[in-house]
Order: structure tokens, then C-alpha cells, then sequence
């Protein structure tokens, strides 16, 4: 299969994994001086976590991770650091906690938290979260899984980001996923306002959309940066989308701003695709005058924010027969077309990742019912790279990070047995693209396999 980024002549040099809002962003430029931050000296509280993982946990060469264990005493729930004291969270009898604590760890150089009926522990949220999970995995695709950006536990909470933080968001997730006081929303409740412009065209280097118009039921808006300059151009995955308001003022669209990141490195004469998503299931676009917003930067380390406007309409016949954008003339001369991708075209990320069925717990699940861990002597790890097809199948395995030939084989033989996957999608199309996981070797484990 020949392989490319999301798209060629643009050439994927880095990978990396982030995203920043737009308002991030301009608080981060017009921060000049970063105050000092000491590091916490928690060496002690890690001794103690050291002592108890070797009690506790399972695997004694896992530190930390105790909570839950059948060895683990039920009544201690979780532990976090508070600066450089380890916090140790206990339901019950505290004084007799710390005491069977202190004499397990040898140590006094924690705090005990006592759990209440209004404070959550880290297991409780860990059930709590797994709980979601499988809710959400199961959730049919709507307006609710569109607006849900991440969801995460904090120290007492599971946190839950909306595009759009409405009451009418938090209702919707209540009655169809979870109702918990353990759950806390956040996002943004109203439109921002954003009179922020940029330019469509710098040092030969031009951003346009791909057609004139796009309804306002579009999912995704496309559009081509090409860079007619003699200097190569870096850019990203980041972006961000402005609207012009009633009263004539603009403002942020919400999207979601967490994703896997790609940095691209444009040649002179070269072009780079961009899909930019609109969720109109979640914001209701109007008809009317939009901005896109997209950096980019020169090997002068000069930065540029291109933008390129364009409209969405209600008028869905007009939207159908709509042209594509002539390529500006200041740049035509430099211009050479990007290779057109084949069946075989394998991309490294794409918008919508693959996904096996029922997510990334059930792909561990499935490893670990199925693989054959009598074949490690100890804890191993082998990690695998293949292709999801465009239809779903797991093809072209690879044993990117060997330990023994014997263990390589049989982690080669775990994607022998999977079922198909959800397939990765671009610009509302399935495409081949590459995945990378881990097999895990626990000797502890016992199966029937």
C-alpha cells in the first residue's frame, strides 16, 4: 500500500497530540513573562505508594495502581497528591485505617481524606467512568454524542465538556446517558465574541474554500491552502471558525477544540486540503457570512493567520450546484496539483479514527480474554501496528516493538481473530488508515485459550 499523511504534497514531519482554543491562545501570546512554579518534593508520599503497591496491588512492578484490587482493603478508595502530601481516601473507620496504613507503608507521610456521601473517591469514580463509557459506546449517533467534547475524572468529580454548555445539553445528558451529583459540565454557555480578521492571501501563500457556498445543514466545510511563495510553510490541524451575529458583530463558532494534531510541512508549489467541521446538529447554523481562521508559518519563523470567508445558505438548491473556487490568479503560476489518493491510500489520522467495537476497553478486553499469556515468563508488552480497511477488516499487522519471536507471533495472531471495526473517515468517506495498540503479557492472567 502506498502511505501519505492526510494529504499530499504536504509532508506529516511531526505528530503530536493537543489543542488550544482560540481564547488559549491569546491569553497564552499576551502572557509575556511565566512566573516560576517549584516542583513538589513528593518523594515521601511515593515511598509510601511504592509500600502499598507491593501490598496491594496486583502486580507488584505496577506502582500505584492498588485501588480495586481483590488484595486491596475495601475500605481505602484512592490516593492523589495535595502539593507534597499524599492524600490516602478512606471510608469507615479512619483511626483504624491509618493505623493498618502505617504499619503496610512504614509511614506516617500521608493525610487521610475521609469519604462522605458527598465527596467521591477515585474508585467510585472509576465505576462511574466505565459506567459512561459503556452508556456511550452504546448511544446512537445524535445531537448529545456531537456535543459531548471530553469527559474525564478529576480529583472528586467526573468532568463532562460540551461544544455547547446549555441547559438544554445537561438535560439531554442526564435523561440519556447519567443523572450523578459525581458529574460537573463545563464549556461555553454563550456565543464569544470575536472581531478578530486575518488575510486570504501573504507572500504568495493563498487560503480559499473549495466551493463558493455550502448549506447550512453542511457537516464539514473544505478548503485549500496553497503556497505560491519560495519559502516552505509549516501548519497544523488547528482552527477556528467566526460568524457574523444579527446585530452585525462576530463570533466564535463552537467546535470541538480537542483532537490529535498533525503538523505539516508545505513545500513551495505545493497545497494542503483542509476539512473543517461545523456541527450544525449542535449550533443550528444560520444562513449568512462565516470566517475561517488557520496559521501558518514560515521558515523566516514568520506567522501568519489566513483567513477565508465563506457563506452557508438555506437555499439547498443553490448549495448543490455551487462551483468550485477558481484558483486565485496571485498563486496559479506557482501551483502544482496535489497527487490524487488511490484505493490504497493508507492515512495515519483522519477525523474520525477507527475504532473496534465498543472502543479502546473492549479492544483491551478482547486481548486479554483471547491471547495465550502462558507463553511469557513475565510481564511483557508487544506493540502492534495495523490497517483498518475501508471496510472495517484489521489488515497488514506489524510488530512495531519486538521482546521474543514466540510472544510476536502470538500477538500477530490476536488480530487473526478480530471482528470488523467501526472503519476511519475523511471528508464523510471511509479510508484505510493505520492503528497502533499494545498487547499485554500477564503470566497472572488465566484463560481457557
Amino acid at each position: 500500500m502506498r502511505r501519505k499523511g492526510l494529504y499530499l504534497p504536504a509532508c506529516v514531519f511531526l505528530l503530536m497530540v493537543g489543542c488550544i482554543s482560540n481564547a488559549e491562545q491569546k491569553k497564552a501570546e499576551a502572557s509575556e513573562v511565566v512566573p516560576y512554579v517549584p516542583v513538589p518534593n513528593q518523594a515521601e508520599g511515593h515511598k509510601v505508594i511504592d509500600a502499598l503497591s507491593k501490598a496491594y496491588g496486583d502486580d507488584p512492578n505496577s506502582i500505584g495502581d492498588f485501588i480495586g484490587s481483590p488484595r486491596c482493603p475495601d475500605f481505602l478508595e484512592g490516593h492523589y497528591f495535595d502539593g507534597n502530601t499524599l492524600v490516602l481516601q478512606v471510608r469507615g473507620d479512619t483511626l483504624r485505617a491509618r493505623k493498618i496504613l502505617e504499619e503496610v507503608s512504614r509511614s506516617k507521610a500521608f493525610r487521610i481524606e475521609m469519604m462522605t456521601d458527598s465527596i467521591f473517591s477515585e474508585k467510585q469514580l472509576k465505576d462511574l467512568l466505565d459506567e459512561l463509557n459503556r452508556r456511550y459506546n452504546a448511544l446512537p449517533e445524535g445531537k448529545l454524542k456531537a456535543n459531548m467534547m471530553m469527559w474525564g475524572s478529576t480529583l472528586h468529580f467526573i468532568e463532562v465538556t460540551f461544544i455547547r454548555n446549555t441547559p438544554e445539553a445537561r438535560a439531554e445528558f442526564r435523561r440519556l446517558l447519567m443523572d450523578s451529583p459525581a458529574i460537573r459540565f463545563s464549556g461555553p454557555e454563550e456565543p464569544v465574541r470575536n472581531n478578530v480578521t486575518g488575510v486570504s492571501e501573504a507572500h504568495g501563500i493563498c487560503l480559499y474554500p473549495e466551493y463558493t457556498v455550502y448549506a447550512d445543514t453542511a457537516s464539514t466545510a473544505s478548503f485549500i491552502l496553497m503556497n505560491g511563495s519560495n519559502e516552505a510553510i509549516t501548519c497544523g490541524e488547528h482552527y477556528f471558525i467566526t460568524y457574523e451575529g444579527k446585530d452585525g458583530q462576530w463570533y466564535e463558532l463552537p467546535i470541538n477544540t480537542f483532537a490529535v494534531d498533525i503538523a505539516y510541512y508545505v513545500t513551495p508549489g505545493s497545497s494542503r486540503q483542509f476539512v473543517a467541521r461545523l456541527y450544525p446538529e449542535v449550533n443550528g447554523n444560520a444562513s449568512g457570512r462565516y470566517r475561517f481562521f488557520y496559521e501558518v508559518s514560515l521558515e523566516s519563523r514568520e506567522n501568519i493567520r489566513m483567513m477565508a470567508e465563506f457563506r452557508l445558505t438555506d437555499n439547498y438548491e443553490k448549495a448543490k450546484r455551487a462551483e468550485k473556487t477558481p484558483i486565485p490568479k496571485t498563486t496559479v503560476k506557482n501551483y502544482v496539483e496535489a497527487p490524487k489518493e488511490d484505493e490504497q491510500t493508507v492515512y495515519q489520522v483522519v477525523e474520525e479514527m477507527p475504532e473496534f467495537p465498543g472502543g479502546m476497553p473492549a479492544l483491551m478486553e478482547f486481548i486479554r480474554k483471547n491471547l495465550r499469556h502462558d507463553k511469557a515468563e513475565k510481564n511483557e508488552r508487544v506493540i502492534i501496528q495495523i490497517v483498518v480497511d475501508k471496510k472495517g477488516n484489521a489488515t497488514n499487522p506489524v510488530v512495531l516493538r519486538s521482546t521474543n519471536p514466540a510472544l510476536d507471533e502470538e500477538a500477530l495472531r490476536i488480530v487473526s481473530l478480530m471482528p470488523k471495526w467501526k472503519p476511519g473517515r475523511q471528508a464523510g468517506k471511509n479510508r484505510n488508515v493505520q492503528f497502533v495498540f499494545p498487547v499485554a503479557f500477564k503470566p497472572s492472567v488465566q484463560n481457557t485459550n
